[in-house]
């Protein structure tokens, strides 16, 4: 895949806050204390369903897309995706495809298959290597 599939983080089908005992969290010293921020995620309608019950499965189309935000109130700095593909594409990750964008979603900064973010997401494998969150 060459471009960057359709994201749009303001108006997103289902909107997924990530509960601060589960799932990655990012940390910043503030004033000399860790503070966690979270941000936001999206998923498309393809991959909605995905969700529902645990373990999870999501179809290949499914992308999930997570903002990082140092404050509530700041825009995101980078949005960090997962695009599902078909097995064959990445075995190591069951297909996903795992990519770091600019705040703004105009560049890709990374896009991989293994690396740091497979280290991390091998730990949510029994969920399709999607860590469990909260719909609302």
């Amino acid at each position: 895949m060459d471009g960057l599939p359709n994201i749009i983080t303001t108006q997103p089908s289902t909107r997924i806050y990530f509960p601060r005992d589960s799932g990655p969290s990012r940390r910043r010293k503030d004033d000399g204390k860790h503070v966690t921020t979270l941000g936001f995620g999206y998923v498309n309608e393809v991959g909605r369903h995905g969700f529902e019950r645990e373990p999870f499965s999501f179809p290949v189309g499914t992308v999930i897309v997570r903002e990082r935000r140092w404050s509530p109130s700041s825009d995101p700095d980078r949005l960090v995706v997962m695009i599902k593909r078909e097995k064959s594409f990445n075995r190591k990750a069951n297909g996903w495809e795992f990519l770091t964008i600019n705040g703004a979603g105009t560049e890709i900064l990374k896009r991989e298959k293994d690396g740091k973010c497979l280290k991390c997401h091998a730990s949510a494998a029994q969920n399709d290597f999607v860590f469990p969150m909260e719909q609302r």
